[in-house]
């Protein structure tokens, strides 16, 4: 072997020992567990209630061999043209949900969103933190983003919206051609999630901010030479996103939805973050620090400012886009975080009044670090499939559920001879729709806001908060039943009103029938649900979660 060669194969050799030093180190091991530990709040069984008609147009997709001109769950907006901005998203769950039940989708989606956290890390990493502040800044994050996480077609768009960041930085800092990556991303996220222009907004936010950022002399530019393949990458990019069966109109159906006021004032997901809630507090706590570390620390990029303040202005504004807030900041909070160590170590070490310690740390040997690296790793998998498999387990009838949606509601009703109009609650529309639409019973609303339209949301909401005319809306619109939770305004006030009559109640839903139509309206008899049964177990769960709130 010659010189070259064997210099060349030491020279491996000890790359790979430093690799496996670096990994087995404690800071190794520590952003290690932090990948493990990123996996548990993000991993939950299905809680978002438009998930289930989402289910349910994905298969009428494939039954019928293409899209849906309208919708076939209500009986309100039937004539309404459907835009069905997330059809592949609806397919893919269809497919999943035949192949593996709704225990694949739920490892699926929650795979999406680790994947879109280690985007972030990765992100992150371009800037060289230190792994304390690299692992301290994700925990921050994840812990922060927890009122959102969950699997939901919006996590699609999160782990979308963290690529672009990841290759938009890249090449910035770095160069090369990875950038054009983005226009086929772009090709399948519009097909996926409308979320798809957030996407094309950061590349613009980014540039802009870039341009300006040259102008004021901010910090770390990056090199002129890289934002003109960046604008082309847009550009080709926005170009991409209209080859879907919605064409161009799909630009401009985000902006509806951004823009629609009894959505941002009548929907809970796009209420602003209540930071009453104690799930929001962390999310809080990381807006407020991060605005002090960069006050502290006095430096920033231009686009780190512009992706902080459009980002944090939407989140407050709705806190389903906390998302894409710890997307886009948390990069420039561990940045931050890096930026102060110094100074913040430094000034600890001037309050004691003592010296640094300038020992060298001798690690322990290397197969004592690797047993304990294996010991951790193989600790932190054991907890998380401990935590994910009962998940993946949940049946769509399961108690879990059943507790959240109106599954022994929408089991007594698919006993009716015949199909009904069902007045619902908004968030049980999916549900229902999924459960019940096959037997060919419709339902007043369900949570495809823009498809719905203004107009209804506002009216449904006059039902709702039990304004003078509900009962002339319910009654006019052709409604044949009322399903909604119990101990609710409505469901009050219909429990004492002399011209409706209940006819089912469970723990969670009491359904009501106009009283003149009790005798001619057909429906299945009251069931007598057995002890250990689903719904039993509900109705006795519910009454003692009742009982404990008095």
């Amino acid at each position: 072997m010659s010189s070259v060669a064997a210099e060349a194969v030491h020279g491996q050799r000890n790359g790979f020992r430093e690799r496996l030093d670096s990994l087995t180190a404690p800071s190794g091991l520590f952003i290690a567990a932090v990948l493990v530990i990123m996996a548990l709040p993000v991993t939950r069984t299905i809680q978002d209630p438009d998930f289930w008609w989402h289910l349910r147009a994905g298969q009428l997709i494939i039954q019928h061999g293409g899209l849906l001109g309208n919708d076939p769950f209500t009986y309100t907006v039937a004539n309404h043209h459907w835009t069905m901005h997330e059809w592949l998203n609806e397919v893919v769950f269809a497919i999943e949900f035949a192949v593996g039940g709704l225990g694949l989708i739920v490892l699926v989606l929650c795979a999406v969103t680790w994947l879109g956290l280690v985007a972030i890390m990765q992100k992150a990493r371009l800037r060289h933190p230190g792994r304390g502040a690299l692992g301290m800044g994700m925990l921050i994050a994840v812990i922060a983003g927890f009122p959102i996480w969950g699997p939901r077609v919006q996590m699609i768009t999160f782990a979308f919206a963290t690529l672009t960041l990841l290759l938009v930085e890249r090449h910035l800092v770095k160069g090369g051609r990875a950038i054009w990556g983005l226009v086929p991303v772009f090709l399948v996220w519009s097909n996926f999630h409308s979320g798809f222009v957030i996407g094309l907004g950061f590349i613009a936010i980014v540039l802009v901010a870039e341009v300006l950022g040259g102008w004021l002399h901010m910090p770390d530019p990056a090199p002129r030479e890289r934002l003109r393949p960046l604008l082309f990458v847009l550009m080709a990019s926005t170009a991409v996103s209209m080859i879907n069966p919605n064409g161009p109109s799909i630009l401009l159906y985000a902006l509806g939805t951004q823009t629609s006021g009894a959505q941002q004032s009548l929907i809970e997901e796009w209420f602003s973050p209540s930071f009453h809630d104690w799930e929001v507090l962390v999310y809080g706590a990381m807006v407020l620090s991060l605005a002090m570390l960069i006050v502290f620390n006095k430096r920033i990029r231009a686009r780190d400012v512009a992706l902080v303040l459009v980002t944090t202005a939407l989140s407050l504004q709705s806190a389903r886009h906390i998302a894409l807030f710890v997307a886009a900041a948390t990069p420039v909070y561990i940045d931050q975080l890096e930026l102060a160590g110094p100074r913040m170590r430094a000034a600890a070490v001037r309050l004691r009044r003592t010296p640094a310690s300038t020992r060298t740390r001798v690690q322990p040997p290397l197969l004592f670090r690797l047993t304990a690296c294996t010991l951790l790793m193989a600790g932190l998998g054991g907890v998380y499939i401990a935590w994910l498999v009962p998940k993946m387990r949940l049946q769509p009838d399961s108690l879990a559920y059943a507790q959240e949606f109106p599954v022994c509601a929408a089991q007594w009703l698919a006993g009716a001879p015949e199909p009904l109009k069902i007045f619902n609650q908004y968030g049980e529309g999916g549900y229902l729709a999924d459960t019940l639409s096959p037997h060919g019973d419709k339902v007043f609303i369900f949570g495809d806001a823009a498809l719905m339209g203004d107009p209804l949301l506002f009216t449904y909401a006059n039902v709702e908060t039990v304004t003078p005319q509900w009962d002339s809306i319910i009654r006019d619109s052709g409604t044949d039943i009322v399903l909604y939770d119990v101990k609710t305004p409505l469901a009050d006030v219909m429990e004492h009103a002399a011209d409706w009559t209940k006819v089912y109640q469970d723990g969670l839903s009491v359904a009501f029938v106009p009283t003149d139509k009790v005798s001619t309206l057909r429906l299945p008899a009251v069931p007598h649900w057995a002890p250990g049964s689903v719904c039993a177990e509900q109705s006795k769960a519910t009454s003692n979660a009742g009982a404990q709130n008095q």
